[in-house]
């Protein structure tokens, strides 16, 4: 298990295994309380992603587009053997099987915002736009600006527009400069957009709440003691 990205953890002199060392309990005994405070701390995960909310109760914030695919939000971080437990002398530590899904776990739990900049087109790649036909990407973003109706016919009738019409009637330079009319008004921005940020808000899926982790250590701790060898 990677040991990058998001964590729980219990190691050193913290209070946990203070108290495991207060009490003297045998090694074996050790191990199993801190076992089940790993698998307690996937369990707790696993559930607040079936509920789509943090272990305080607060609902994780909805996608702005809805996918269309079935599955709950960040499901699959904790599937299967994808959210790992390691036992080590007087630590548990549980996390994720590799740094990059520990990173992605992190963004999601913690909430971040990235910049992106925009590439200069190149003149060779303006030159196949001006000839290549729109794609159902820009025909789909195209219909989401609300964009209906094409110009009257002989008969002075308005058509309604389709997704088809957009990619066998415009070129993708053509849907480039619909879209910024559509978006800035006529006229359009020159230059297009130079940056822009994307915002993944916090969805606290991972059980690691410092209070709840209290809770629930003194839990495991008092049925490991009432269990007896």
């Amino acid at each position: 298990m990677n040991s990058s990205g998001l964590q729980a953890f219990w190691r050193g002199e913290h209070a946990i295994n203070a108290e495991l060392q207060m009490l003297r309990l045998p090694r074996h005994r050790k191990k199993r309380a801190l076992d089940q405070m790993g698998r307690e701390v996937k369990k707790q995960s696993r559930k607040n992603v079936k509920n789509q909310s943090s272990t305080q109760g607060k609902r994780f914030k909805q996608r702005r587009k809805p996918r269309t695919r079935k599955g709950l939000m960040l499901s699959g971080l904790v599937k299967g053997a994808n959210i790992r437990q390691r036992t080590k002398g007087n630590a548990i530590t549980v996390g994720f099987k590799n740094a990059q899904m520990g990173r992605v776990a992190n963004e999601h739990q913690e909430g971040i915002t990235r910049t992106f900049n925009a590439r200069k087109m190149s003149e060779q790649q303006k030159a196949d736009w001006r000839t290549e036909p729109a794609s159902m990407a820009q025909a789909n973003a195209i219909m989401r600006f609300g964009y209906r109706w094409r110009e009257r016919d002989k008969d002075g009738k308005r058509k309604k527009i389709s997704r088809r019409y957009i990619v066998e009637n415009l070129t993708k330079w053509q849907a480039l400069g619909l879209l910024n009319e559509l978006k800035h008004g006529k006229g359009g921005r020159k230059g297009g957009v130079k940056s822009w940020q994307t915002v993944l808000p916090s969805r606290e899926f991972f059980s690691n709440d410092t209070q709840w982790v209290k809770q629930m250590a003194h839990d495991v701790m008092k049925a490991e003691l009432s269990r007896g060898k």
